[in-house]
């Protein structure tokens, strides 16, 4: 979910409004005061800014949905949204053949199942390096070397 601009600057207002009352009633001077505010205000607009900028992509089926109900992350990034049809793959490796870069296609296809299952298990179902260790019956310290072999085969030239 997205930073609630609106709402979350109301709330900071009326949160600033007992504070400065607080702070004049103990003898705060206004130059104090602004200083406080401002920089709180500087944090508001940080953690505005991060938030719009780390917002997970919704598990959402994006041609179901019309434009307005859509993330704003959808609406923002048009690039964000694939579609492709399942039937015209065929197999659990057949991601391989939608990549376009035939070089890394290659490489892809010259791993074998156990990596290409690491790759697939990591890149395309959303599993941790320790849920994959889990599934796998090993240590996460494996799966990371063995990540860190994958990933050396394909960045060789």
């Amino acid at each position: 979910m997205g930073f609630n601009y609106s709402k979350e600057k109301f709330i900071f207002d009326r949160e600033w409004e007992k504070l400065r009352e607080q702070y004049q009633k103990v003898g705060m001077s206004e130059k104090a005061i602004q200083e406080l505010y401002e920089f709180d205000w500087s944090w508001f607009r940080m953690r505005r800014n991060y938030e719009n900028r780390v917002q997970a992509i919704p598990e959402e089926n994006i041609d179901d949905q019309n434009a307005e109900t859509r993330s704003n992350l959808f609406q923002r990034f048009t690039s964000l949204s694939t579609s492709f049809d399942e039937m015209e793959l065929s197999g659990r490796y057949a991601w391989i053949d939608t990549i376009s870069d035939d070089a890394l296609s290659k490489k892809l296809r010259d791993l074998s199942d156990d990596e290409l299952e690491l790759l697939t298990l990591l890149a395309l179902e959303g599993y941790t390096q320790r849920e994959i260790a889990r599934k796998l019956h090993c240590s996460q310290n494996a799966i990371s070397k063995r990540l860190i072999k994958i990933k050396r085969i394909l960045k060789e030239k």
